[in-house]
Parts: structure tokens; C-alpha cells; sequence
């Protein structure tokens, strides 16, 4: 990663690894885009959040250095392998790709997973959700939190229905 960020004219402006998760920030030659390489051990995933002026087209410079998930390949993996750790890994992944931005596939595929047969899933799905934030998903947590037939499902969408509430906050349940 440090190759391809000093290959991009990026400067390593600071470095937090004393607590989870490791987080490194790079900054351009003229100091108004910032780029934070995130490193999560907890979720086991590495991502990248590009801040500033010109972001989006630095964005677009670094994802064609280094290869990342995107939605469709997300959503490919979850219909064919159906191993419960790949999909808990799946939804985490979509959740932190699609981030705030509102995608409506990232939608489908973490809605598919709010009602999958195993509760593991479906709860993992719930976190999945409060990461993203999106309204959109209260109509369906609404449901979720009176009609789930396990009680911890639907104490946890009632939880993530709360916080997705306008004006409620926005932090991970």
C-alpha cells in the first residue's frame, strides 16, 4: 500500500496503530485531500477513505492501482458460496464498501441477508445495516422487530431501527 500511495505523489502524514484499528493518513502534495488507510482486525478487512478537494478522482486513481471489492463482485460471491463465514465476511464487506453512499444493490444484498434462514446471518446482517445507516431500512427493521421468531433478532433491529431514526445518530450497534 505504501508503494502505490508514494507512486500517487502522497505524503504519510501520521500513523495510529495504539489502538484498534490501525489507521495511517497520507496527505497530497498540497495538503487538501487526505487519503486514511484504515486497517480493522476486528472485521478483518483494510479500507480506504479518500477526504478533500479531488477526492473522488484520487479515489478513482487508487482503486485502479489496487484491487477491490465492489458491489457486484459482493453480491456474486454471496450467491455462490454459501459457507456462513464467507457470507458474514460478504455483508461486512458491503456494508463498509457501500459506506453512507446509498447503493441500491448493496441494499438488496444486505436486505437478502435480514432474512436468511440462519440467525447468525440475519444478526450480522442487522450490524451490516447500522453501518451503512440508510433509512431506507427502516420499513424493513420496523417488521423484522415485531414478526422475527428469535427474540435476540428482534431486540437487535429494534436497536438498529432506533438508531437509524432521524435525528438519532448514526453509530454501529
Amino acid at each position: 500500500m505504501t508503494e502505490t500511495f508514494i507512486s500517487l505523489g502522497l505524503t504519510r502524514h501520521a500513523t495510529q496503530t495504539d489502538q484498534p484499528p490501525e489507521e495511517e493518513i497520507w496527505l497530497t502534495d498540497d495538503s487538501e485531500t487526505a487519503v486514511h488507510w484504515i486497517n480493522d482486525d476486528l472485521l478483518d478487512v483494510s479500507y480506504i477513505a479518500v477526504r478533500g478537494v479531488n477526492a473522488a478522482t484520487l479515489a478513482e486513481e487508487i482503486r485502479s492501482k489496487i484491487p477491490m471489492d465492489d458491489i457486484p463482485q459482493l453480491q456474486a460471491r454471496a450467491i455462490t458460496d454459501r459457507d456462513s463465514d464467507a457470507l458474514i465476511d460478504t455483508l461486512y464487506r458491503t456494508a463498509i464498501v457501500a459506506c453512507s453512499n446509498y447503493d441500491p444493490q448493496a441494499f438488496a444484498l444486505l436486505r437478502w441477508g435480514l432474512y436468511d434462514p440462519d440467525p447468525l446471518i440475519r444478526r450480522v446482517s442487522l450490524l451490516a445495516v447500522s453501518i451503512t445507516g440508510w433509512e431506507n431500512f427502516i420499513p424493513t427493521l420496523d417488521e423484522i422487530s415485531k414478526q422475527d421468531p428469535v427474540d435476540e433478532v428482534r431486540d437487535q433491529a429494534a436497536r438498529v431501527l432506533d438508531m437509524l431514526k432521524p435525528g438519532a445518530g448514526n453509530s454501529p450497534v
